[in-house]
């Protein structure tokens, strides 16, 4: 009796955990084994904020996302692991953070919109590329083996990801070196590394594949 007692705890515990959405797949019945080939054929689907699968946490701390900025020619693109995703002024947002130092922020600067895009495990080699080299000495998406898509809005996403989120800018600032923690403060004179900017942005699109 006690068995049958703990197999629909689990049993409960499972279907609880999918209702909240909390996955790996981000919509995908199994993207972590998408190859870039796979995703470059397959057409994008628009959903909503609301429908967007996985854990933000993991995706942005561990999976990484691909930050883009800028027009068809003029563009550039970072990969971050710093990011939220919730609700500001009623509105669906994601906030990212760019240091001065990087040159995506001068694109970010730039345009009222910007992209994130996610990609499956198996592309973690370009993510890594895209993050030690910079779009000042180089074709960053030709490097990368990537594919540039734009939105009917003229904004950068990439034919190889399995999520691309839109978003149009609605508050920026840089944080303040007096009210950050003397850690950080130090950690930023260690690095010799710009103070980071936070970009809020409202979500207007997302597609999945």
């Amino acid at each position: 009796m006690m068995k049958n007692n703990f197999k629909w705890i689990a049993l409960a515990i499972s279907v609880l955990l999918t209702a909240c959405g909390v996955s790996d797949n981000n919509g995908s019945a199994d993207s972590s084994t998408e190859t870039a080939e796979s995703l470059r054929a397959k057409p994008w689907q628009s959903i909503t904020p609301r429908d967007i699968e996985g854990n933000m946490v993991k995706m942005f701390g561990d999976d990484w996302f691909e930050l883009a900025a800028g027009h068809e020619g003029d563009m550039n693109l970072m990969t971050i692991a710093w990011g939220n995703f919730g609700v500001l002024w009623g509105k669906p947002t994601i906030t990212v953070y760019v240091s001065t130092s990087r040159y995506t922020n001068t694109f970010m600067e730039r345009n009222d919109y910007f992209t994130i895009t996610h990609f499956p495990s198996s592309m973690r080699d370009k993510l890594q590329y895209l993050g030690s080299v910079s779009g000042r000495d180089q074709d960053k998406v030709k490097g990368a083996d990537l594919t540039a898509e734009f939105t009917e809005l003229g904004n950068p996403i990439f034919a190889e990801a399995d999520l691309a989120i839109e978003c149009r800018k609605i508050y920026a600032e840089q944080f303040k070196p007096d009210l950050l923690p003397l850690q950080q403060r130090e950690w930023y004179d260690h690095l010799g590394l710009g103070i980071h900017v936070a970009y809020v942005g409202e979500i207007v699109n997302v597609w999945k594949k």
